[in-house]
């Protein structure tokens, strides 16, 4: 059986077409074990002076949240499922978004703080009132 050149041509180019095809997916299978961190953290505690999120990709497939701690320089992964994780996501999209700097997302302010001292002023000038005018 005799293959005329043309009938070569495409046999030739359809292997190569395959063979394209099958490198471009191995390239984005997902490998297990390739994340960056294997173990993360729901929250750490202490200033926080940097941040990083990468998001999920061939060779990892869940998203990436990684602080350095500004007293020990140690870099702890947190988990973007826990609260203290989703809320830095969000602070990163939007500075991403926003064209901002992304630094503002490490001071964490805490919740409830400037509401309380001042219900507490209000108390103690209302209970100095009554008591000065009870005397």
């Amino acid at each position: 059986m005799k293959l005329g050149r043309q009938s070569v041509c495409t046999l030739a180019f359809l292997s190569l077409c395959f063979m394209l095809i099958t490198v471009r997916e191995s390239d984005t299978a997902f490998v297990p074990g390739r994340c960056l961190c294997p173990h993360t953290r729901q929250g750490v505690r202490g200033k926080l002076k940097a941040l990083t999120v990468y998001p999920k990709s061939p060779s990892c497939d869940r998203l990436t949240v990684i602080v350095t701690l500004n007293s020990t320089n140690d870099a702890v992964c947190l988990n973007p499922e826990a609260p203290m994780g989703k809320q830095l996501i969000r602070c990163w999209n939007r500075a991403q978004k926003l064209g901002r700097d992304v630094t503002l997302c490490l001071k964490r302010r805490r919740r409830g703080r400037g509401r309380q001292r001042s219900r507490l002023r209000s108390r103690g000038l209302n209970q100095k009132a009554s008591s000065s005018t009870s005397q």
